[in-house]
């Protein structure tokens, strides 16, 4: 099978398999705590910035985590330090899903690229609950290619992993697409992947009290790690697709100054909003019960607005 791969994700996984091997003689490298916590609480920092920096954080939390030599490292020592870098890295986490629920619902409406938000969509739906499950987004299976590709590189490129695992990953032929042509019709599709990418890596970051010596199996690690690196890859490939497509919309006056003003409005603006929406909803007969999951995703945008 042959899977189309854009020259960015080769770059992409790449770079991290040169910086895992590079951290494996350290890694779990326990994190500061208050560097990370701090950039996450920032508030004097546009939005794209923010999410500059916490992409930065990730990549590099990520790295000095799953780059672990299990066989010369002690199971108590991975143990503790998985624990406390799980911690900050489901926190960046949460803040960059934050930023990206903005991203999609508000800028893209106020750029014209969509009509409604989501949720106003699923509002007027009569049934929001089920029209969010029907809404709900997984990765293509060309998509999902890509990803075993990028697995299959990473563990013959990164040192510390069990090379012969790497016979359960069949080899594709790859096409390399060089050039690539978008602009802002294609921020809306971008920021989709990138918030699917980020709902798989977290799904792969339990709790630190769910971290126990298991993991640290070689079975299990090296199906574990690998996955997560790639995704990690895939994460940062798209998030170049979209400071690209920014870069773009910024050569235009008339958007940059919209953008520019909504960003300066967004912190005392959105959180007033967004609190009367969230307590309209909970009182409307018309809507039922709101589940957790959707009541999150109101949360959700006072924590973007929070930034």
């Amino acid at each position: 099978m042959r899977v189309d791969i854009e020259k960015r994700y080769i770059d992409s996984y790449r770079k991290i398999a040169r910086e895992s091997n590079k951290a494996s003689a350290t890694a779990p490298f326990k994190a500061r705590k208050d560097k990370y916590l701090k950039s996450i609480m920032q508030r004097n920092i546009g939005i794209e910035g923010k999410k500059k920096k916490l992409i930065n954080h990730l990549h590099e939390l990520v790295i000095n985590t799953f780059s672990a030599d299990i066989a010369k490292i002690g199971t108590k020592k991975a143990i503790e330090n998985f624990r406390a870098n799980m911690e900050l890295i489901r926190n960046v986490i949460q803040k960059i899903k934050a930023i990206n629920n903005y991203l999609e619902e508000d800028l893209l409406r106020e750029l014209g690229i969509i009509k409604k938000s989501l949720l106003v969509r699923a509002l007027k739906a009569g049934k929001p609950i089920s029209y969010l499950k029907k809404m709900g987004r997984v990765l293509s299976r060309d998509y999902i290619t890509k990803i075993e590709h990028t697995v299959y590189e990473l563990m013959d490129r990164i040192i510390i992993f069990d090379k012969k695992l790497v016979k359960d990953y069949r080899k594709k032929e790859v096409n390399v697409v060089k050039k690539e042509n978008f602009g802002i019709k294609d921020l809306e599709g971008t920021l989709k992947v990138e918030s699917d990418l980020i709902g798989a890596m977290e799904a792969k970051m339990p709790p630190p009290s769910k971290i126990k010596a298991r993991l640290f199996s070689k079975k299990i690690f090296n199906i574990w790690a690998p996955m997560v690196l790639a995704l990690l890859a895939s994460l940062e490939a798209e998030y170049k697709k979209e400071t690209i497509i920014f870069s773009k919309i910024k050569r235009d006056d008339r958007i940059r100054k919209k953008i520019e003003q909504r960003i300066k409005d967004v912190i005392d603006e959105k959180e007033r909003v967004l609190s009367i929406r969230h307590e309209r909803a909970v009182v409307m007969k018309s809507v039922g019960k709101i589940s957790d999951d959707y009541r999150n995703m109101f949360h959700e945008y006072v924590h973007a607005a929070s930034l």
